[in-house]
């Protein structure tokens, strides 16, 4: 029997060995502590970070399934190896190294623990129109005699099948022309696992359609990377610009560091920057200074660089840690006894 991937990486191995130091470790730097007499920095390897446990895993049938992990690794990061070997070794890339390279920033943007909180809000706001909107199609559907007042609906393909919506309707024993209609559904791993594969099968496309460049930093400097790396900036000044961007908003820029020496850049409806063209010092360390703000919990670093303390200082917060600690605790059990009803 094989056995579930239980630390589900949300930031891959493959990517952060890019940022590994003489000793195969990479630099941490926490943007959340519970004291002040904790440690600036620290170290450890690929294996040890940029996890989360149970993080995807599903109950499926009764049983935890690690299927979207398996997923992710064989449709966005393994083919994406050689290509990202290939851009920060300065190879030409083929416009195949372009997509794959493309597709794994896609797949690395709707990952991590910073897309879930935002999923997690949006969904809160907006999952009463969601069931009200399911009511009215099955009330049409009903309508146009298209199915039974008795039926249970199910999912017309198996995406939706991932999103955990129940509808029944029950016919009025009082009355034969008259039905109830019941809708269930809740926020969770579910739906943000549904938003995250739908954003992958049907919005990725966008992404293919930009003008991508591999951009440096100014000679001397190195970008980090965070948990999360992929930054949608719109940017008026460099004091006015915010990270709400979009995969298709025109004049808005992606920014993805891959290595210390290289990102891939986009201006949305522009031309490409030339490639390899190394930024300037100030543009450099204004790069760096988003790199470090769009970070949720963690910096990762091939270095101790006390630049990135300045530019972040971090919080000091016990409660807030503590808070966090349990509410990653309790996600996996918690979601589990959703799951195991709604599939």
């Amino acid at each position: 029997m094989n056995k579930i991937k239980a630390n589900n990486h949300y930031v891959p191995q493959l990517y952060l060995k890019r940022w590994v130091d003489s000793e195969n470790e990479v630099c941490i730097y926490k943007t959340l502590v519970s004291h002040e007499n904790e440690n600036l920095w620290r170290k450890q390897s690929t294996a040890a970070i940029g996890y989360q446990r149970h993080l995807y895993t599903q109950m499926i049938a009764g049983k935890e399934s690690d299927d979207l992990e398996n997923w992710l690794d064989k449709n966005y990061e393994s083919p994406a190896q050689e290509a990202i070997s290939k851009a920060v070794n300065d190879e030409k890339l083929s416009k195949h190294d372009w997509y794959l390279l493309i597709r794994f920033l896609a797949c690395q943007d709707v990952r991590t623990p910073a897309r879930l909180l935002e999923h997690l809000s949006r969904q809160n706001r907006t999952q009463e129109k969601i069931l009200q909107d399911s009511l009215e199609r099955l009330k049409e559907e009903i309508e146009n005699n298209s199915i039974s007042p008795s039926d249970t609906v199910e999912p017309s393909n198996e995406l939706d099948k991932l999103f955990p919506l129940k509808i029944r309707t029950e016919r009025d024993p009082n009355d034969k022309e008259m039905a109830r209609i019941k809708v269930e559904s809740y926020t969770g791993r579910a739906t943000w696992i549904h938003s995250l594969k739908h954003l992958l099968k049907y919005s990725e496309k966008v992404l293919h359609q930009h003008k991508w460049s591999i951009i440096k930093p100014a000679r001397g400097c190195s970008w980090p990377t965070s948990d999360n790396p992929v930054i949608k900036l719109n940017f008026r000044d460099e004091n006015n610009y915010d990270f709400g961007g979009g995969w298709g908003r025109e004049k808005g820029n992606i920014f993805f560091p891959i290595s210390p020496q290289h990102a891939m850049f986009v201006q949305i409806g522009d031309k490409p920057i030339l490639k390899g063209t190394r930024l300037s010092k100030d543009l450099t360390k204004q790069v760096k200074k988003m790199i470090v703000e769009h970070a949720h919990r963690f910096v990762y670093s091939n270095s101790f660089d006390n630049e990135i303390s300045a530019l972040r200082p971090r919080i000091v917060d016990a409660n807030a840690v503590k808070k966090e600690k349990y509410q990653i605790k309790d996600w996996h059990e918690q979601n589990s006894q959703f799951e195991t009803e709604f599939f």
